[in-house]
């Protein structure tokens, strides 16, 4: 079975957690900690390659961050800054034309 593209399965991930929620947004480490499991991935290259998705959506206007804190070494590193993210409506329009949703 095929996967979908990274940042389309990231936007999934971002829209499915806020639907499951009553907290709004999900943290990057667990969107991390999701797509390495689920593309079999390992590393710190492949978290960091979460990241800087993360970064391209955030700069797209697709994703949102609605929270922030300093990271105390359990997941990208001390004194790195951590996000939680929500997708933005124009982010959920662009899932629709794009299938994703």
């Amino acid at each position: 079975m095929s996967k979908k593209h990274l940042k389309g399965r990231i936007l999934q991930i971002i829209r499915e957690n806020s639907q499951e929620q009553s907290d709004i947004g999900v943290w990057d480490y667990d969107v991390a900690k999701q797509i390495l499991n689920e593309y079999e991935l390992a590393g710190a290259y492949a978290m960091g390659n979460v990241r800087v998705t993360l970064t391209d959506l955030f700069s797209g206007a697709l994703i949102k961050a609605v929270e922030e804190k300093i990271d105390e070494g359990e997941h990208f590193g001390p004194n790195k800054i951590l996000f939680k993210f929500a997708l933005t409506s124009f982010g959920e329009e662009r899932m629709r034309d794009t299938g994703l949703i």
